[in-house]
């Protein structure tokens, strides 16, 4: 049977794709100019899309036209490539680089591919293994399986070593990104026991600080910078990586750049350019130690260092590897090619596996999360990353936490916000979104128990499940909307829809309602601001004004209150529901100046009820001598939430969402 499926390197700088043949050897597939590994870049020529060497050459010519480096901006929400009027997310443009691999496989191959496993980097998070996953369908290929890169190259090696006992350290130095993985195989089974990386580090780097040295030899001399023209930039590129290749076969260099008529012969030495690039150089070797130190091992306990990336074929990569584990590198597999053929092995397991077939190797490979998943919670007034899963669990894992309970009366909704890192502040880890869980039996506040499963699959991406523990259902959830963010929440500047509930009816003639005027008109001075809009409801006469953040428009509404009749509050918090309804992301708080003494009592209670379900707040405020206290203090959210009238009135507490009350047990 022909196999359908094959395993791709998605690399920044470039990428290559593999098969494993009739023999169980795992092969690369050349593209259509017999290259093994195709750039990944981008031109985009009128109604074509050319991927390849020729767009790499076309840089310097139509740099508007060429993409470059798409896998350093995968996952991001907010990066786009723009032509002719068109916005290309790198979802797409990555597309274009596992269409054009497919395509010439394909030919080589003659036959259909439509699976693949693609390789991403270890420290890759939970978006941009969506996003790796997105950019598979869009080339049409079904991702069999994402499999992280220092995994995929310890494949390849074991594939050699099979039957062999010893602990590998994979350092892999791509174009854009470092992973440093440490891999116990073990006679079929490799294992991977802690990981880390930087997938902002890599090859570019070199070049980039390479680039500005001679920019600013250029300046020197000439008064020009070069990097400020876009097709000098790309010819600069062009120069400083052939320099760079160089100086991994040769200790020094020159380079010829000619810019604007003006020429610079500068020469380079490996020493200047080992020192330029230092800090890069330190950076790897911190994280080294680091995964050195997660997996508790000395450098001495380790076996092989295993190089991955076309970046470890420079000196300053090697010499750093023997200094720090005191024996070289094994060379036995090609950096450039080990994590496609490692990903290929995985692509014909997973076939095999799905067809019932007998796989055509006999090696089993255990991978690790390498971040952790947290949750936010609110303690000592500030938010706090509270870990769930540590990073280096080995996947898939899931845990689940059964110590939730609901925080009010007919609670139907439970939010949550999961980040991945390490550091105990969420603004400083990898949002990854805000979860609503709904569904949940209205009970009186505390009486409703919820676990939560959260959990890593295979593939390295998150999902989270909850489930009503007094009745056993799993609860729907999905991606909050709105434009919220955690920021928001930390700054206290969650966008906030006030609905400002007056009575008009006739117990609130004279000092009444004077001071129900008084009062809302200090609860807008005090409460107003960029962030919170306002609606006045009045109960009779309904909607005065609809959500504003005009002052004066509400302060006239606020004026014009006069007593009329009836107290029909029931309806007037039914206005007020939908006054806020359509206020995704937004915190919704109903405050009401009345009395409290409602035409219908039971009404005025099942409408607040239906208010708190949905995740609004009711605050009420006493008015007058003859007050309701204990009727007004059941329609309140919590007992807090009421107050009596005087003309300092003001919302008390934060409105923080109910994941981090719910991390609190409260």
């Amino acid at each position: 049977m022909k196999t359908r499926a094959v395993g791709i390197d998605l690399g920044t700088t470039y990428s290559a794709i593999a098969y494993v043949n009739k023999h169980g050897v795992p092969e690369i597939l050349p593209n259509a100019e017999g290259d093994r590994i195709t750039p990944s870049v981008i031109l985009f020529d009128g109604d074509d899309v050319i991927v390849g060497n020729y767009a790499k050459q076309a840089a310097v010519a139509f740099p508007n036209q060429v993409v470059e480096f798409v896998k350093r901006h995968v996952g991001e929400d907010d990066f786009s490539f723009e032509y002719r009027g068109e916005h290309y997310s790198p979802e797409r443009l990555s597309s274009f680089i596992l269409a054009r691999l497919k395509h010439d496989a394909e030919h080589r191959l003659g036959h259909r591919i439509e699976q693949a496993v693609i390789t991403v980097p270890a420290y890759f998070g939970d978006k941009q293994r969506r996003a790796t996953i997105q950019a598979g369908e869009l080339a049409g290929l079904k991702v069999l399986k994402l499999v992280n890169e220092p995994t995929a190259a310890a494949f390849a090696y074991g594939l050699a070593h099979q039957g062999q006992n010893m602990r590998c350290l994979v350092f892999d130095l791509g174009g854009g990104t470092f992973d440093v993985t440490i891999v116990e195989i073990s006679g079929n089974d490799i294992n991977v026991i802690a990981s880390t990386g930087d997938h902002q580090l890599g090859g570019k780097d070199w070049d980039d600080a390479l680039m500005r040295h001679v920019a600013e030899e250029f300046h020197k001399k000439h008064g020009v910078d070069p990097l400020d023209d876009l097709v000098a930039y790309h010819d600069l590129r062009q120069k400083c990586v052939s320099a760079k290749l160089s100086l991994s076969r040769r200790p020094k260099v020159s380079v010829f750049y000619d810019f604007q008529g003006r020429i610079l012969r500068q020469e380079l030495t490996r020493e200047t350019f080992e020192s330029m690039s230092i800090g890069l150089l330190g950076r790897c070797e911190a994280l080294t130690l680091d995964v050195l130190d997660d997996a508790k091992v000395r450098p001495a306990d380790i076996d092989t260092v295993l190089l991955a990336g076309g970046s470890t074929r420079m000196p300053m990569v090697r010499e750093l590897i023997r200094r720090i584990f005191d024996k070289e590198p094994a060379t036995d597999i090609n950096p450039d090619e080990c994590v496609a053929m490692g990903a290929a092995l995985t692509a014909a397991l997973e076939s095999a596996r799905l067809t019932g077939e007998r796989p055509p190797v006999d090696i089993r490979t255990h991978d690790v999360t390498s971040h952790s998943l947290g949750m936010v919670v609110y303690r000592d007034g500030r938010m706090h990353n509270s870990p769930i899963i540590s990073r280096n669990s080995r996947i898939p894992c899931e845990r689940t936490r059964d110590d939730y309970v609901t925080s009010h009366d007919g609670q139907s909704t439970m939010d949550l916000w999961l980040v991945q890192g390490e550091n105990p502040d969420p603004l400083n880890c990898n949002v990854l979104g805000h979860f609503e869980f709904y569904g949940i039996t209205p009970r009186p506040a505390g009486k409703t128990q919820l676990s939560v499963t959260y959990r890593y699959n295979a593939n390295g991406i998150v999902e989270v499940e909850a489930m009503d523990l007094n009745t056993g259902q799993t609860l729907a959830h999905r991606l909050a909307q709105g434009g919220v963010s955690l920021e928001d929440l930390a700054r206290n500047k969650v966008p906030m829809q006030i609905a400002l509930l007056v009575d008009c009816s006739g117990s609130m003639y004279g000092n009444n309602i004077r001071d129900a005027r008084a009062a809302a008109m200090a609860f807008i001075d005090r409460t107003l601001d960029s962030t919170r809009q306002l609606a006045v409801i009045a109960f009779p006469g309904g909607v005065r004004t609809p959500l504003t953040q005009d002052r004066e428009v509400l302060k006239a509404a606020i004026a014009g209150l006069s007593p009329i009749g009836s107290t029909p509050m029931a309806k007037g918090l039914a206005q007020a529901r939908e006054a806020l309804k359509g206020a995704a992301g937004a915190q919704r708080v109903v405050v009401m100046l009345t009395d409290g003494h409602p035409d219908d009592p039971d009404a005025t209670t099942a409408e607040s009820q239906r208010i708190r379900r949905t995740g609004g707040r009711i605050v009420t405020i006493g008015v007058g001598r003859q007050v309701e206290q204990e009727f007004l203090t059941s329609l309140c959210s919590r007992a807090s939430d009421y107050h009596h009238c005087n003309q300092s009135v003001e919302l008390e507490g934060t409105f923080i969402n109910l994941a981090t009350e719910l991390g609190e047990g409260r």
